[in-house]
Order: C-alpha cells, then structure tokens, then sequence
C-alpha cells in the first residue's frame, strides 16, 4: 500500500463541495420552474383548464408528448398554481380562482403580457458577457415609455389601482377637490378611476408626447369626459397651476427635488400630494443585489439612471425625500409600504405612498 503515492495524487481539499453543489442545485431548480411557467403560457395551458381535463385530454387537444404533459401538469400543482379533483377514478387538472383570473390570455386580469417581458429580459442574463464587455443597450425614452404603459395599465388594474384609489378616496380633501394632476401619469387608470369616484373633478394627465397618444385611447375606452391629457416632459415644463390632488406613481422623477417643488408651486393651499414610488435601499440582499445589477444593463437615452434599481440621477432617499417636502411647506400625513395598502402578506418591491397637505 503506498499512503504517499495516494495522498500525492488525491490531495483532500481543505473543503467540502457541498456549498457549491447546493448553490448550483437550487439555481438549477430556480431555472427548471421558470422555464416550466414559460413553457405553460405559451402552450396556453391555463386557457385550458377553466373546465377540469386529465393530462390526456390536455395533451390530446394539444397533440403534445402525453408522459410531459402529466408531469407538466404535477409540477403546476406542486407550483400551487393549478388544482387536482377526481372525476371518475381518474385525475384532473383544473385552473385556481388565481391562475384563471391571472393567466388566462384572455382574462380582463390576465398578468400574461407583464410575465412574457420578464421571459425577454431573461435574454440580458444570457448574453451577460457581451453586457459587461460594454454592449449595454440604450433605451429611447419617446419608444420605452408609450410601450410600457400598457403593460403597466394590465398589471396595476389587478389589483393595486383598486387599493390606491381607495385608499385616496378616503380623503376629505379629495371628496371636495375641483382639480387633479396625474404627474407622468401613463395609461391615466388612476386619473380615470379617481373621476369616476368624484364627478365634480377635472382631471389631467402629464406625460410625454408620445405617451399621451396612448393615454387618449385609455381615455376614450372608459368613456372618461373629465379626464384630459397635457403634453410635456416633468423635468423641463411647468404642470399648471390650481390644483388641488396632484398624485404620481412610479416614475423617473418620482424622488426629484426639482419635480417636488413643482408640483409644490402647482397644488393650491391645503391641497394633497400623494406620491407613491420605490425607496430601495442598499442592502446585502441578495435579490436586491441581482436586481441592482439588471438596472444597469442598459440606460435611457435622456434621463441619467442610478446604480440602484428604480434610481435617477439626483434622486432622494425616503428619508432625505420627506424632509425635503417638509421644508418646501408640506405636512407629511401618512406614509405607508404598499404592500400594506395592498394587504399583501410580504413586501415584494420597496415601494411607498406619501400624503402630503400643501400648509404655506
């Protein structure tokens, strides 16, 4: 037996590989359920399963392979994001109140648009090497923005529209005011919706050219005559003047001093500001991490961008943010995570909403 010749040859690592092994296990299995749910939606599975179906019946009317197609099936149960009843002695699948509402193509809440644009973006991690040898692409913000917003105007009408306007609803300045503003107000869901519920409101829409144009046709569709848009960019023209709700939601100058003090100048005495936006704060969380490294993958045309996700040039940090509105001459009235407001059970995104009442 040669000890010597062995220990030379096999040297023992001073660690195990047991931590490295685990890390590629559960990025693996992270891949395999984000290629399943891509898999399903443009297969359209879920646009199936309104009405119970085995995996033979489903793999029938799709003439897919009929050994994946069950096992595609198993794994979205799993997932939680489809049901299994027993008809006959045999199982079906059948769509939860979430999937049916959520993923169906189409749904009036189908979330489908916004998931096949993070399938896209998947496509920067691929070619990541070409990104960080400096091929990082310039977004043109006249293109960007009028595209976004109606994936935007899909994704808020689920769920978070609602909230927040019931929540501004609440309000007595609200009840009683004349005139609202939407700051980069996109699709104008939130300036349409707040009409409804105040007849005696005018309403207007601020946002860029191009992105307006959209907006007309949100308009049009709900039948909104006291809603209206006016054409500008927030950093460089003035929003007007005399209005009592001024209200923004995720957007580049959401945290800008500059576009705080306008819409300062632009809200009558005793009006409200109610601003919701992402604070995201560093942090060495992971996600975050990752998710601060996508931001970079590319930069606006015109508006420089942070190196934090959700972060422009000058922006101010929550904290900085509402003291700076205090100095102005506001009176900070609530502040709260929109998960809250949301009544979801965790914070997904850091996002915040600010009331604040104009006192001088």
């Amino acid at each position: 037996m040669n000890d010597e010749k062995y220990r030379n040859s096999f040297p023992l690592p001073a660690e195990s590989p047991e931590k490295i092994d685990k890390i590629m296990l559960n990025t693996y299995f992270g891949a395999q359920k984000f290629y399943l749910l891509k898999t399903a939606l443009e297969l359209r599975i879920f646009d199936y399963l309104s009405d119970s179906k085995t995996s033979k019946d489903l793999s029938s009317i799709l003439d897919l392979d009929p050994v994946l197609t069950e096992l595609m099936l198993k794994s979205l149960y799993e997932l939680g994001i489809i049901s299994i009843t027993s008809k006959n002695g045999e199982t079906h699948y059948i769509n939860t109140f979430a999937s049916d509402n959520y993923l169906k193509m189409d749904s009036v809440y189908s979330k489908s648009p916004s998931i096949s644009a993070s399938f896209k973006g998947i496509d920067k991690w691929v070619n990541l090497s070409e990104i960080m040898n400096g091929s990082k692409s310039e977004v043109m913000e006249n293109v960007f923005f009028p595209e976004i917003i109606k994936r935007m105007a899909n994704d808020c009408k689920c769920w978070e529209l609602q909230k927040t306007v019931e929540y501004i609803s609440k309000f007595s300045e609200f009840k009683s005011a004349k005139k609202l503003l939407d700051v980069a107000g996109g699709h104008g869901l939130y300036a349409i919706s707040l009409g409804m519920l105040n007849e005696n409101l005018n309403a207007f829409v601020f946002d860029l050219p191009d992105v307006t144009i959209e907006t007309k046709k949100f308009i049009e569709k709900y039948d909104a005559k006291n809603v209206d848009t006016i054409a500008g960019n927030f950093f460089k023209d003035d929003f007007g003047e005399n209005f009592d709700i001024i209200f923004s939601s995720y957007n580049p100058g959401g945290k800008n001093p500059k576009v705080a003090k306008k819409v300062y100048n632009s809200l009558n005495t005793g009006g409200l500001f109610i601003t919701k936006q992402a604070f995201p704060k560093l942090t060495k969380n992971m996600p975050d991490t990752l998710n601060n490294m996508e931001w970079n993958f590319n930069s606006f045309n015109s508006t420089g961008k942070g190196s934090i996700r959700y972060t422009f040039e000058k922006d101010l940090t929550f904290e900085e943010y509402i003291s700076y509105l205090e100095k102005l001459g506001f009176e900070v009235l609530e502040t709260k995570p929109v998960y809250e407001l949301t009544e979801f059970k965790e914070e997904m995104f850091p996002n915040i909403i600010i009331v604040a009442k104009k006192i001088n």
